[in-house]
């Protein structure tokens, strides 16, 4: 059986390229837009991984949204793989996201900058979840 792998991003030319690169590798895809989408669709099914975005509707919601998973006692177990090009955006640039320092404040298994190579999303999401 083919691992469940969530996207939850609002950029849909990034969306649409990586459903298609985890596709072609075997993996189940499913996509959100958003947070609020995504919490819907776990109510429904629970993916092996989710990659997650940080800028969707707000420019912190997929923190928001990390953060409010790992509070729920039924989804916490599941990874998160965050892809996001928030340390780029110029009204962000003195709020700079590290997962090893900002641990509490930013509850991720993983994270890559935008603009990634598909090998290095392969890559992690191997690490966290295997093949």
């Amino acid at each position: 059986m083919a691992k469940q792998i969530l996207i939850v991003d609002d950029d849909p030319d990034f969306v649409e390229s990586t459903k298609i690169i985890l596709s072609a590798h075997g993996y189940d895809v499913r996509t959100a837009s958003d947070g609020k989408s995504a919490l819907a669709l776990l109510h429904k099914e629970k993916p092996d991984i989710i990659l997650l975005d940080v800028m969707m509707r707000t420019k912190g919601e997929g923190v928001w949204f990390s953060q409010k998973l790992r509070s729920n006692k039924l989804l916490r177990s599941i990874p998160i793989l965050m892809i996001t090009a928030v340390n780029q955006d110029a009204e962000m640039k003195n709020f700079h996201l590290n997962p090893e320092i900002d641990g509490d404040y930013l509850p991720v298994d993983g994270f890559l900058e935008k603009p990634v190579e598909p090998e290095d999303i392969l890559r992690k999401i191997v690490k966290l979840i295997g093949k």
